[in-house]
């Protein structure tokens, strides 16, 4: 709905990389902001990755010390500014957020986060402020440490988040923190987006229906009209066998 009031979403369907890209940032920062901070946001971005300790400590201090629980008009989408086009622009009261949103499609141009940068530079407000890339991973490491080489204007820390780390969190979150009905309704379909999405993360091979590998099977073959044995005990490294 959101990227539609925005006119994200193309009625030629001649941006598809865009549109699927701007629905993701809709669906799940529309949701969020429904649900109060400090059960939902606050959480998620406590996790950005910083490369720096003390640029951490001020954004996590930051994002502890806000004290709204509905952001309202407080995030704003696809904000137009003089050089570019910030996804989602956070201004709470401790800081200043913006967050560039990747999925399938890679940055604009080279200097894409540095209009950004300069963008929230020229904010009149004098809260901290915060350039986040938030994309999938491994690319948006990769990317995240090339930007960071090449330097953004001084005056706007630079971090970076992966949608596996933000599903990840929502997934804590359910465990974790008490929500009314509702805001687990809106969590719970956040989690099963992300998921049908492919960003959960591999963790092991636990809880798996069936083995990877059958020592009973290693050289069973079934068709749907026939079915091949190798009764063989032993296999010799280097060895030819054939099916008769």
């Amino acid at each position: 709905m959101l990227a539609e009031i925005h006119g994200k979403i193309s009625s030629e369907g001649s941006n598809l990389s865009e549109r699927l890209e701007d629905q993701l940032t809709a669906n799940v920062f529309g949701t969020l902001r429904y649900i109060p901070f400090h059960k939902g946001l606050k959480h998620i971005l406590t996790n950005v990755t910083f490369f720096s300790p003390n640029d951490k400590k001020t954004f996590v201090s930051c994002l502890h010390a806000q004290k709204d629980e509905f952001l309202g008009d407080a995030m704003k989408f696809w904000t137009k500014r003089e050089k570019s086009e910030i996804d989602v622009l956070l201004e709470l009261s401790y800081l200043t957020i913006g967050i560039e949103v990747k999925y399938h499609s890679s940055l604009s141009s080279d200097d894409q986060l540095e209009r950004e940068a300069i963008d929230l530079l020229n904010d009149k407000r004098s809260a901290p402020k915060f350039l986040i890339l938030l994309g999938t991973e491994p690319e948006v490491n990769v990317i995240a440490k090339k930007v960071f080489d090449e330097k953004l204007p001084q005056g706007v820390v630079f971090g970076y988040l992966s949608w596996q780390e933000v599903l990840n969190q929502m997934i804590r979150i359910q465990k974790n923190v008490t929500l009314n009905e509702f805001e687990a309704l809106m969590l719970k379909d956040l989690i099963a987006l992300l998921r049908k999405k492919g960003f959960e993360r591999f963790e092991n091979f636990q809880g798996l229906d069936h083995p990877i590998v059958d020592h009973r099977s290693y050289f069973h073959f079934c068709t749907d009209v026939l079915f091949f044995h190798l009764d063989i005990g032993h296999i010799q490294k280097e060895g030819y066998y054939e099916f008769c």
